[in-house]
């Protein structure tokens, strides 16, 4: 399923978004935008897209007021149906914590596929992280996370977890587990919301939930096992003992 994605819609006219938006609607795609501005989330609403991506709004200490106020004005049309946010806060939020105790990272779980001179080159890179230029203002942002982040529960959006996997640091193999550590065990998100939220939502979300998103007869066999109660122990999932794809035992 493709997604049409806006980004840097501060650098767009309101007719070039509203075609982009209504050009996808029509194609049945869904439009995502980034929302680091507030302009970018005031536009997105205007003109219909069907989620945003990442916490955003800089050092800002919380999301405007204005803001809020449409994004429950959104969320209480339920014949629009949901909006749905993915913050992506992992990787800022631990990045206090990652700079001082950066070793977890340098696993060889994300070198594969990868040549030893690209390894070496970001392994050199794990050495230093606070002189990676792209955490330069983090310090600023991460504690604004929170508030934020309890913002958007409060709104009505729907949240989903996902990664922002590609930043530096945040390697594919290591980041869904992370965020999803973040969500319950630092900001208090039950275990059963933050598992819908990574995935019965996205397939909602990506219009597939007929095949996929739940364990439910007549769709495929997607399915991840853990030994233990990932409920009372969501640290078990950072560790998967079974796979199945499409009915299929993959691990």
């Amino acid at each position: 399923m493709d997604v049409v994605k806006l980004i840097d819609q501060d650098q767009m006219s309101e007719a070039e978004i509203a075609a982009i938006v209504d050009e996808a609607h029509k194609h049945k795609l869904p439009v995502i935008a980034h929302a680091h501005r507030p302009e970018e989330v005031r536009r997105g609403l205007r003109h219909g897209v069907d989620g945003f991506e990442h916490t955003g709004f800089a050092a800002a200490p919380e999301f405007p007021e204005d803001v809020m106020d449409l994004l429950a004005e959104r969320t209480a049309n339920m014949a629009a149906g949901p909006l749905f946010w993915t913050p992506t806060i992992e990787g800022l939020y631990n990045f206090p914590y990652t700079v001082r105790n950066h070793e977890f990272i340098d696993s060889d779980s994300w070198h594969r596929g990868l040549t030893p001179a690209i390894v070496a080159d970001i392994r050199q890179s794990l050495e230093h992280p606070e002189h990676i230029g792209y955490f330069q203002q983090t310090p600023q942002r991460q504690p604004t996370l929170r508030r934020k982040f309890e913002q958007l529960r409060q709104s009505g959006v729907v949240l989903l977890v996902g990664t922002d996997s590609g930043i530096p640091m945040k390697f594919h193999s290591q980041s869904t587990w992370n965020e999803l550590d973040v969500w319950v065990n630092q900001f208090g998100v039950p275990a059963v919301d933050a598992i819908r939220a990574a995935t019965y939502w996205p397939a909602v979300a990506m219009k597939v939930d007929k095949d996929y998103g739940t364990v439910t007869e007549g769709k495929y066999a997607d399915i991840v096992a853990v030994r233990g109660d990932a409920l009372k122990q969501v640290a078990l999932l950072q560790r998967i003992d079974l796979v199945v794809k499409h009915g299929r035992r993959v691990k």
